[in-house]
């Protein structure tokens, strides 16, 4: 009777530790995964309390207000596309634009950036007073998105996407 008693208990528990076992082997496999996820993309946030994207879009909309247009172009990739309510525009065509902008005082926010090899993509809120060929804007939370490429002339504005509609 022991013998057989010994015999059923193996039995039953071999199902469950190899149900162990694969709950063990999928947890790993998951951990693996989230981590080669976390190596590609990650946030930024330096000590210093702003991320390299936030830092990089600041800096970009001081030189706009300021007029600074070497130092703006500067920025700007030769392959750089745009997007707003009334199409997409080229380099050339951002710049135009940008050059019959005024901006006022604004405010950025709720930064987000994400570092994916030598690309910065950047999500963040503007509250802006600008005036657009002689016409006013509102002033009201826009969002925006840009994309950063780290070269040999240091970071390249690649893409930006501003869905404020133009008058």
């Amino acid at each position: 009777m022991n013998a057989i008693n010994n015999r059923s208990f193996l039995h039953r528990a071999r199902p469950k530790t190899s149900s162990f076992i694969s709950a063990c082997a999928v947890s790993a496999a998951l951990s693996l995964s989230s981590s080669a996820v976390c190596l590609r993309a990650e946030s930024d946030t330096s000590s210093a309390g702003a991320s390299e994207g936030e830092q990089l879009e600041r800096q970009m909309s001081a030189d706009i207000k300021a007029k600074d247009w070497k130092a703006v172009e500067s920025k700007i990739a030769e392959g750089f596309q745009s997007v707003h309510p009334d199409g997409a525009r080229d380099r050339v065509g951002e710049i135009a634009l940008l050059k019959r902008m005024n901006l006022g005082e604004f405010t950025l926010s709720n930064f987000k950036s994400t570092i994916i090899g030598d690309n910065i993509v950047v999500t963040f809120t503007m509250i802006v007073a600008e005036t657009i060929d002689g016409r006013r804007l509102p002033a009201k939370p826009a969002y925006r998105s840009s994309v950063w490429k780290k070269g040999e002339n240091g970071w390249q504005w690649i893409s930006h996407a501003n869905l404020t509609p133009i008058p």
